[in-house]
């Protein structure tokens, strides 16, 4: 069978590692597979071989979105695959329109909350476009809810993959816990790495022999290390910059903070709770209340609420000092993400892809 997978960029993101994840999936399994880039950002992850990576850089050119929908048009006639599976807003709109004369399958995900990325008239104009598609993809089922009546029937919730064999593949010996919190994302207003910082500064006065790393790249890295240098943190919390072994800083991690405004799935999270993190996530829309049990195997925070989250970080720290590991509460994250596990998620985008192609 002939698979295209399609998106904005191969940068380093959730989307781009779950789409690398289920490529390899389906060609381990015999299928002639491509990735389609736009080129939107420079790309970080590496496409295993045996994957036909095409990419269109129109990112610099004049009307570079009509130079996209017309490298499309053309790469979906001349490949004619059985289905095209698209990631992310932008390119899921320009892959409907670039198949609206050839009848492609195609199957559209959203990896991320529709309302808070977008205005609602753009929500309400894609919803329209997406009964083109012949199926439509979202990690969650609170996610699922957003979308209107005319379209629930189409909506097919999967979860992200947690592909196993990749992290440990990162981490070659087991490394001990350090006194380390860590986050890992975009520096985005999305990720509200304020909130952890200005949370990292009252712990820190109680405990300053613990650092905050925080791995990634963004728009806000210079305003952000602004912030930590007025709290006068800039000897314990740490600007990391992007890392191509993030679950080997995992492992080497004691508590692992999600503070996101918003979300899709988080990835990052079901990695650390893979990891046997002691988890703190905020309560955002949407996937950790899908996650975390409080108390069971992580906590949860309201969002963007520093004092709670800096009660539940104070009460990590003091067991670890105290020399209670809560292993019951890291080994009850780890079973949670099982379902999650790759030889797992891959049915469910095997029954999807049996049931939309031609």
């Amino acid at each position: 069978m002939r698979i295209d997978f399609y998106i904005s960029s191969l940068s380093g993101g959730g989307a781009e590692k779950v789409l690398i994840s289920l490529a390899s999936a389906f060609s381990a399994m015999g299928n002639d597979v491509s990735i389609v880039s736009l080129e939107k950002r420079p790309q970080f992850y590496q496409v295993p071989s045996g994957i036909t990576v095409v990419k269109f850089d129109n990112n610099k050119q004049r009307f570079g979105a009509v130079k996209d929908f017309f490298d499309l048009r053309r790469y979906m006639r001349s490949r004619k695959a059985n289905i095209a599976i698209s990631f992310l807003s932008r390119c899921n709109l320009l892959v409907l329109a670039a198949g609206l004369f050839n009848r492609q399958r195609i199957v559209v995900c959203d990896r991320n909350n529709p309302l808070r990325e977008h205005s609602k008239l753009t929500f309400v104009v894609s919803s329209l476009l997406y009964k083109r598609a012949n199926q439509v993809v979202v990690q969650t089922k609170q996610i699922k809810g957003f979308y209107p009546k005319f379209l629930q029937k189409k909506i097919t919730v999967i979860e992200n993959p947690l592909d196993t064999k990749a992290l440990d593949a990162q981490v070659e010996a087991a490394p001990e816990r350090e006194k380390t919190i860590l986050s890992v994302g975009r520096l985005e207003a999305q990720k509200d790495f304020v909130t952890l910082i200005n949370a990292m500064g009252r712990i820190h006065q109680d405990y300053p022999n613990w650092q905050l790393n925080i791995f990634g790249k963004g728009d806000m890295r210079d305003e952000l290390q602004r912030h930590i240098d007025g709290l006068g943190l800039s000897d314990s919390v740490h600007l990391c910059g992007r890392t191509p072994k993030p679950y080997y800083e995992m492992r080497r991690s004691s508590i692992f903070v999600l503070s996101s405004h918003y979300e899709g799935f988080p990835n990052v999270l079901c990695e650390a709770m893979y990891a046997g993190d002691l988890c703190i996530s905020s309560d955002c829309v949407s996937g950790p209340r899908e996650l975390i049990v409080p108390g069971k195997n992580g906590w949860l925070f309201p969002v963007g609420d520093e004092h709670k989250l800096t009660d539940e970080l104070r009460h990590c720290i003091k067991s670890i000092e105290s020399g209670d590991d809560m292993d019951s509460i890291r080994s009850s994250a780890q079973n949670t993400v099982k379902r999650l596990y790759m030889d797992e998620n891959i049915k469910h985008w095997v029954c999807l892809v049996q049931k939309v192609k031609r």
